[in-house]
């Protein structure tokens, strides 16, 4: 592996590091900054799929990126880092929270959201969204590097992470429209320096 890799790397480390420190302050001063529009959302379980679907980043996109574009995977490491730095000050003064409705049903989707997403993944630090942030990140970054014509399937599957996280109850709108500002911006500054 070059210097690049090595950077890409730690980039990512920091940010997941730094990110897991923070989920355990500020528990005690949560608040709610959902709208009334926010609660109209209902809860679509089916959607725990591509909401989930967000872990290939980490097993498939990542070594993929990594194995293709040395430079571009530092890029992508940097931004993560960069991204995820906003979004842990921003975590620390805005301590965002969100009310989850009451969810009966047996069925797959909905003892995986209850029982699985809702439990490992609790309902805090939640503006801006992690999860948008890093999908349009690794979007951005496959886009570049795959070609712009496979951009389109890229851009549906990035929609629906984008929903899902709103379907699952997981996010507020106000989150996911800070992740894409925050990853676009950050991504783009950096591409264009070419850091």
């Amino acid at each position: 592996m070059t210097q690049q890799h090595w950077l890409g790397v730690l980039y990512l480390a920091l940010a997941v590091g730094t990110y897991e420190v923070l989920n355990h302050i500020g528990r005690s001063r949560l608040i709610d900054i959902s709208m009334p529009l926010d609660k109209q959302i209902p809860v679509i379980p089916i959607f725990v799929i591509p909401y989930l679907s967000f872990l290939p980043i980490l097993f498939v996109v990542l070594p993929w990126i990594l194995w293709k574009d040395a430079h571009r995977f530092k890029i992508f490491g940097l931004t993560v880092f960069v991204a995820q730095m906003i979004l842990n000050v921003l975590y620390l003064v805005v301590p965002a929270t969100l009310v989850r409705p009451k969810l009966a049903g047996s069925d797959v989707f909905t003892v995986l959201l209850r029982d699985l997403v809702w439990k490992l993944d609790e309902p805090i630090n939640t503006f801006p969204s992690n999860h948008v942030t890093l999908s349009v990140i690794a979007i951005l970054t496959l886009g570049a590097i795959a070609g712009w014509r496979k951009y389109l399937a890229l851009q549906v599957w990035l929609v629906l992470v984008c929903a899902s996280t709103l379907f699952v109850h997981q996010h507020i709108i106000w989150d996911v429209l800070a992740g894409v500002v925050v990853a676009v911006l950050f991504q783009r500054v950096l591409r264009f320096n070419k850091a």
